[in-house]
């Protein structure tokens, strides 16, 4: 038998987990901007669908690295992260701007 007839082993991959890192990164990046006032409606508006793929890639990346040793876990856990920290930074920002707008929109409505 020669080396040409032997299998060749592929070496096992995750790439729901390499998704969901690549995403939570995109969506990390961008959503940091959204404290701020003018690009923050817009970075808020781009991060928060890259963010919602990243955990959700993050959740079924973590699930195949179980059934394949562990493979991908690193990643999958980072995507989780970054996703889940830039959907908080959205959300809270976003409640904020609300929050501030109803206050500042009341003070102005109230007689002096």
């Amino acid at each position: 038998m020669t080396s040409q007839d032997l299998p060749v082993a592929k070496p096992r991959s995750n790439g729901t987990a390499v998704t969901a890192l690549v995403l939570g990164i995109v969506s990390f990046v961008i959503g940091v901007w959204s404290p701020i006032p003018v690009i923050g409606v817009l970075a808020a508006m781009l991060a928060i669908v890259p963010a919602v793929l990243a955990v959700a890639f993050g959740h079924v990346g973590l699930s195949r690295a179980r059934e394949i040793d562990g493979v991908g876990r690193g990643p999958a856990l980072a995507g989780l992260w970054t996703g889940y920290i830039a959907l908080g930074i959205i959300v809270l920002t976003t409640l904020g701007w609300i929050v501030g707008s109803i206050i500042a929109g009341v003070g102005a409505a109230v007689p002096a």
